[in-house]
């Protein structure tokens, strides 16, 4: 190679690099909260959320799961810098306010809409964990012209919980907030996946939870009680992604099967030993994934 190919051949790989956002440092289990501002929506409903990443950059809401937090992204939101990351605590959960009423995916939906107009966010990418996907599904069908795209992580578009069920009974008998001595709350643990998780976020996940007030845990398993996720589904014309555990426990292969099948033209991908929360156990390749996904455009 002459001195010239070795120029350009150098220049070259320094203006890949450059393209290339450097990662952010990885964020410390106990500083989450302090990175949480909190916003009072029109509707009265207090929120908290955490804002990161490039402030003019595309807009992404990342929405956790059922009785989880805005903490849920802690793991993966260094992953996706490029973006600027909208991370709420969704009403009855984390630093949120937890209103008397309601708790059905439209709830939740419009909270996250309201949100986007505080911030005067015109349009965004929605990605959603397990609830949140719910929650990002219902979006993208009531307010198509706010999302560009949805991402569906551990999701269903079958019902997600039925009476008689092991977590539908277990919510119904609870008596008060969330008894760590208890099975059930054992067995709910964030630590429980089938490949290891981070222990500090695991432990910072499981402490939350006992602050879940009673009437939130019912509110939503009532509301989703043998509901159809993907009733909708036909009305939503955004690009959508489908990231699945191939050992979830709570929404198993036929769940996976079903989001094919609604949503025909997506994108769609199953980590074989992973469990509900990919974005807790292998939180890197799922970013990377939900970022090829959005490089295309969406």
């Amino acid at each position: 190679m002459n001195r010239m190919k070795l120029a350009l051949a150098l220049l070259a790989g320094v203006l890949t690099t450059l393209s290339v956002p450097a990662l952010a440092a990885p964020i410390a289990q106990p500083s989450w909260n302090g990175l949480k501002k909190e916003v009072r929506l029109p509707n009265g409903t207090k929120l908290a959320y955490v804002d990161l990443g490039d402030p003019s950059a595309k807009p992404v809401l990342l929405l956790h799961g059922y009785t989880d937090s805005s903490r849920s992204w802690s793991l993966t939101a260094p992953y996706l810098t490029r973006y600027r990351l909208i991370i709420p605590d969704q009403r009855g959960h984390g630093a949120a306010e937890a209103p008397p009423c309601c708790y059905s995916l439209s709830a939740f939906a419009d909270d996250a809409r309201q949100l986007m107009d505080l911030l005067e966010i015109e349009k965004a990418a929605v990605v959603g964990h397990s609830l949140g996907s719910m929650i990002a599904i219902t979006m993208a069908a009531e307010y198509p012209d706010r999302v560009s795209a949805i991402v569906l992580i551990g999701s269903t578009v079958l019902a997600p919980v039925k009476r008689g069920e092991w977590l539908y009974d277990n919510v119904a008998a609870m008596k008060g907030k969330l008894d760590p001595a208890t099975q059930f709350a054992k067995d709910w643990h964030p630590g429980n996946q089938p490949t290891p998780v981070d222990p500090a976020f695991a432990d910072a996940v499981n402490s939350e939870l006992y602050a879940i007030q009673p009437h939130v845990w019912r509110s939503v398993m009532r509301e989703l009680a043998e509901l159809p996720i993907g009733r909708h589904a036909v009305d939503i014309k955004a690009p959508v992604l489908i990231l699945s555990g191939g050992k979830d426990p709570l929404f198993p292969a036929h769940h996976h099967a079903a989001l094919l099948k609604a949503f025909p033209a997506a994108e769609a991908h199953v980590y074989p030993d992973l469990g509900h929360n990919p974005n807790w156990e292998q939180p890197e390749a799922v970013a990377r994934r939900i970022d090829a996904f959005l490089k295309g455009g969406r």
